[in-house]
């Protein structure tokens, strides 16, 4: 029986790996951005092994004005798992028991079932190896699914370029970006470049600029970099009324988080805009990458106005994913 088991497993990895298949014949990847489909038996989703699925899939994003869920999961049995279930986007496969080949936590950046799909089998021999597994690979997991929506937005934006202002942040800051043709320009300065998405019910800005910084990268603070985005907000963004514009909302605590893009050193910031001397508000996130070659940081700031949708999170994955496209030019 167990070696049943065990060449079952191993034909299941040979379907799922996607090896030699071109991705141009497989089928669209289906559902909607931020869903991962979490394939496990209902013993196991209806107890203690589930409820902790989705407090790891449910917990909030942080930075948003309102509570939103990091993704949005929904639940199918083994046996249901056929067909078109096969194509969702970001697929959670969790066996536990004595069907799984080992304990292990496996990711798949392409399978055999549809372009563009990403998948984690999550392996476990019981229960309490179930949770020490979900438990360590965590962050892991959250990571790679959120990298991949990054990627499959960047990967449109990369087919419909603004070069007009892609050449403007090159000729300014000599840093290579993509940037959407929805985007448009807006004022700016000589180091500074406002460009936006207004959409009729919400806009998606992004704003380039940069300082010197001779220090080391270690010494960089959260109040370091807001003091900066700061001043250069209030120079360069006016709000909507008479010497109104764009501050960071101090009053909640905005997130710090320090990064590698693209081979260089950066750091994440995710929090909240207002308007000072008006109404306008909602959230930013904002890369600085330290470029210290140069003796300078750049600074890579996105926000998202939607004053009549609660849900957020998708419109500010879709800038951010712009941040991961940064290089520095070999000029």
């Amino acid at each position: 029986m167990r070696s049943l088991i065990v060449i079952f497993s191993l034909f299941f990895i040979y379907l799922i790996s996607g090896c030699k298949e071109s991705e141009s014949s497989k089928p669209s990847i289906q559902g909607a951005k931020g869903e991962v489909l979490v394939v496990i038996d209902n013993e196991w989703r209806n107890g203690s092994e589930g409820e902790r699925v989705r407090e790891v899939l449910f917990q909030p994003m942080l930075g948003l004005p309102q509570a939103e869920s990091i993704f949005t999961p929904s639940f199918v049995p083994h046996q249901r798992f056929t067909g078109a279930m096969r194509t969702y986007r970001n697929i959670f496969f969790v066996r536990i028991g004595e069907d799984a080949q080992d304990d292990h936590v496996r990711y798949y950046r392409t399978t055999t079932w549809a372009k563009g799909q990403k998948m984690v089998v999550l392996e476990a021999s019981d229960s309490d190896n179930f949770f020490e597994l979900l438990n360590e690979h965590e962050d892991r997991i959250l990571g790679f699914f959120l990298a991949a929506e990054r990627e499959r937005s960047l990967s449109v934006y990369k087919r419909n370029r603004n070069h007009k202002m892609i050449n403007e942040i090159e000729s300014k800051f000599n840093v290579n970006m993509v940037v959407p043709d929805e985007f448009t320009r807006n004022q700016g300065s000589d180091n500074f470049s406002w460009m936006s998405k207004e959409a009729s019910r919400f806009s998606q800005g992004l704003m380039v600029y940069d300082f010197e910084y001779f220090g080391d990268y270690e010494d960089i603070t959260r109040e370091f970099l807001l003091d900066k985005r700061d001043s250069a907000l209030q120079r360069n963004v006016p709000g909507p009324s008479p010497g109104s514009y764009m501050a960071t909302e101090r009053t909640v605590e905005t997130t710090f988080s320090r990064m590698t893009i693209n081979e260089h050193q950066a750091f994440e910031l995710r929090g909240l805009w207002k308007v000072e001397g008006d109404l306008m508000g909602g959230p930013f996130v904002l890369c600085a990458h330290f470029d210290e070659e140069n003796s300078r940081i750049i600074m890579t700031d996105g926000y998202v106005y939607f004053p009549d949708e609660p849900k957020k999170r998708n419109l500010v994955w879709e800038v951010e994913s712009l941040f991961y496209s940064v290089e520095f030019s070999q000029k």
